[in-house]
């Protein structure tokens, strides 16, 4: 009579875990989908509320204690700050279980987001140095219409991506959205 009873115990072990790891479709749509508006001021926009910040001094900064300190330097914000919570947005799509129903729209805000964070590591650190050195403002501008230019049309093309697939997902999921 014991073995039924732990076989039983078992299963009702396993079915509450498996209850546990399943993730609601909002939950989804918001790590895959409604995170992007986090990068909707990608290039000009981006570096026109950095600059505004860098003046007044309302650029955070990671400090090595785990807080944070207002101060004036891009690049330091960049690296500190807004480049590991790309990644950490990153590592918690990726661990986000794929479904058929699922696996389409986390490969295109993966693809997304890692693009992003490419540029962020890369153009954007190359422009925040010209920023923080106080380049010539017509020399950050050249270089902004250069990062526009060479990638504002493939970003786009990445969020338009996501989009066509989330909102069908969303609307198959009973999930409201509304797009401005």
């Amino acid at each position: 009579w014991l073995q039924p009873k732990l076989f039983t115990i078992l299963i009702l072990i396993l079915i509450a875990q498996s209850c546990s790891f399943s993730v609601s479709p909002e939950k989804y749509f918001g790590k895959v989908a409604l995170n992007t508006n986090l990068l909707g001021g990608f290039g000009e926009q981006d570096f026109e509320n950095y600059m505004n910040a860098k003046s007044q001094k309302a650029l955070y900064i990671k400090l090595e204690n785990e807080t944070y300190d207002m101060q004036d330097m891009l690049v330091p914000h960049l690296t500190t700050y807004v480049i590991p919570n790309m990644e950490k947005s990153i590592n918690e799509i990726k661990d986000l279980k794929v479904t058929a129903s699922t696996e389409a729209m986390i490969n295109a805000s993966l693809k997304l987001h890692e693009f992003t964070l490419d540029k962020y590591k890369s153009e954007y650190i190359k422009i925040a140095k010209l920023i923080d050195n106080n380049a010539p403002k017509s020399e950050i501008h050249q270089e902004i219409i250069l990062f526009k230019k060479s990638n504002l049309d493939d970003f786009w093309d990445l969020h338009s991506n996501l989009m066509d697939i989330a909102i069908p997902y969303a609307k198959a999921n009973g999930i409201e959205v509304s797009r401005y």
